[in-house]
């Protein structure tokens, strides 16, 4: 390692050499503001949200040197700091960054054109092996009822990334019991029914269930019941199951009024819940109209429901 590191810097070029330079710059509000000074007049439309986005992430500590540098032509514009640059403003905090200075300014229209890196990406690099759909199945389980977005576009960003991966691991058997990485389905069942999986065992003596399973059967029968319509390991279903059957018939119904995507908005999470719920005590019902509230514990909180020994 120490020979690569070495030849790297027997091969590094000077400014003479190729009319660049990079250096790492602490920048706070002041020199910030100086630098939206010379901000390239034909920039992106400044993005608010995602200014107030990294502030926060800069005031909570969150924020760290990355490889994403300023970039300051040879004629004195900065190309592509603008919302960093502001967020340092909003956030009166100083934050360390590379800087690279000789830029020409033709190289502004190459910027961000490069594929970004999902969440789930992301968290693997970091060292938790998680798949696409299990991060959108924890984060629908995460997602606060109450709140407009989905599980997938409350916990979105990069600041999430810790907070989804230690939540995943908590739960993570559950995706093996169910092999939630390769059935079918949307992420909203799995969603629901690790939520079914999770209140059963942590909290199944404070309410009545008018039936006899246990937490994982419960769970899986109520994904194969919403995914294919029966019980794909053959148990006996009847009036304590039909929460699972109304959702798969609302779903139904939906899909034929709709072409493409057609249950994947928040209303269609919460009908999702409310029939899980259900489901889980048995209720017989006849319609599922959503409830108000989360009907389950704040999932968020929950203690882990792996087995004793998981992953040692």
């Amino acid at each position: 390692m120490s020979n690569i590191l070495q030849e790297l810097f027997d091969h590094k070029l000077s400014y003479d050499d190729c009319g660049h330079e990079s250096f790492i710059v602490e920048i706070g509000p002041e020199l910030a503001q100086k630098l939206l000074t010379l901000n390239f007049a034909q920039n992106r439309k400044l993005s608010k949200e995602y200014v107030t986005r990294m502030s926060t992430d800069m005031k909570n500590g969150e924020w760290g040197l990355s490889n994403d540098a300023i970039v300051l032509s040879d004629d004195l514009q900065v190309g592509n700091a603008q919302h960093r640059l502001n967020a340092v403003i909003q956030s009166k905090t100083s934050q360390k960054f590379i800087v690279l200075f000789g830029s020409p300014r033709e190289a502004f229209q190459k910027f961000d054109t490069g594929k970004k890196r999902t969440m789930e990406q992301r968290i693997t690099i970091a060292g938790t092996e998680i798949s696409p759909k299990e991060c959108c199945i924890i984060r629908h389980a995460m997602n606060d009822y109450a709140n407009s977005q989905v599980g997938t576009e409350q916990f979105g960003y990069p600041r999430h990334d810790d907070l989804v991966a230690s939540v995943y691991l908590k739960h993570k058997e559950f995706f093996g019991l169910v092999n939630a990485k390769k059935s079918g389905g949307s992420s909203f069942f799995y969603a629901a029914a690790l939520k079914i999986y999770a209140e059963m065992i942590h909290f199944g003596d404070h309410f009545t269930c008018y039936h006899d399973h246990d937490p994982l059967t419960r769970a899986q029968l109520f994904i194969d019941l919403v995914v294919d319509g029966y019980s794909k390991s053959g148990l006996p279903t009847g009036p304590t199951e039909i929460a699972a059957i109304r959702l798969r018939n609302t779903i139904a119904r939906k899909k034929e009024e709709k072409k493409g995507r057609y249950w994947n908005e928040k209303s269609d999470l919460r009908v999702t819940i409310t029939a899980a719920y259900k489901f889980m005590i048995g209720e017989k019902v006849v319609n599922i109209v959503p409830w108000k509230s989360d009907p389950f514990m704040s999932f968020m909180n929950l203690p882990t429901t792996n087995s004793p020994g998981y992953g040692s």
